[in-house]
């Protein structure tokens, strides 16, 4: 099933929130952890290019482009062969309690189709602004397990999407080790 929902994104008729975090990156190595509530139907969890995440929402969205848009994929923006930028977004697909892992991952490397993968109880984002990659992690176990480029011409922001509702509860940035909770839709609090 989360094989065919992340086929569909493009043409589904569900809700689809964004969230895009208040802290800009400009530079350096940025880490951030979130719990992703198992029920949610359809969660992206990743960073993307400020000017292109503002320009995604002042497009209605029944013109964005699949190739730009955020929920067309863990690497959107590089179906295009003949671009060689990476792309201005790099989301991790999470639904139904599992991972989608794309081509090329870490887990993903003895089968070229890729894979789905359990959600672990936390995942953790590692944004190299400077390298101009952003690399996932089983939070618990370090354990990496997707890592990609992402243009970092620009300050670059964590970013949520949300299909069809779901919940995640965040940690901030870990120099502040503060934490915070976003719900989406009608799911319950995570405790």
């Amino acid at each position: 099933m989360l094989f065919a929902a992340e086929r569909l994104m493009t043409s589904c008729h569900l809700s689809i929130d964004l969230v895009i975090g208040d802290v800009a990156i400009t530079q350096g190595k940025s880490y951030w952890a979130c719990c992703v509530d198992p029920s949610s139907y359809l969660v992206k969890v990743g960073v993307g290019l400020e000017s292109k995440l503002q320009e995604w929402f002042q497009v209605p969205q029944d013109v964005v482009s699949p190739r730009y848009d955020p929920d067309s994929g863990h690497d959107s923006g590089a179906e295009d062969a003949t671009v060689e930028a990476p792309p201005p977004y790099a989301f991790l697909t999470i639904g139904m309690g599992k991972i989608l892992l794309s081509h090329g991952s870490a887990l993903t490397s003895r089968d070229p189709n890729g894979c789905t993968v359990p959600l672990p109880p936390r995942i953790g984002i590692c944004l190299d602004y400077e390298q101009g990659k952003v690399s996932f992690y089983d939070a618990v176990s370090f354990r990496e397990l997707w890592e990609c480029g992402v243009d970092c011409s620009g300050p670059v922001c964590p970013a949520f999407c949300f299909i069809g509702g779901g919940a995640l509860h965040l940690q901030e940035l870990v120099a502040n080790k503060q934490e915070r909770k976003v719900t989406i839709g009608n799911f319950a609090k995570l405790d």
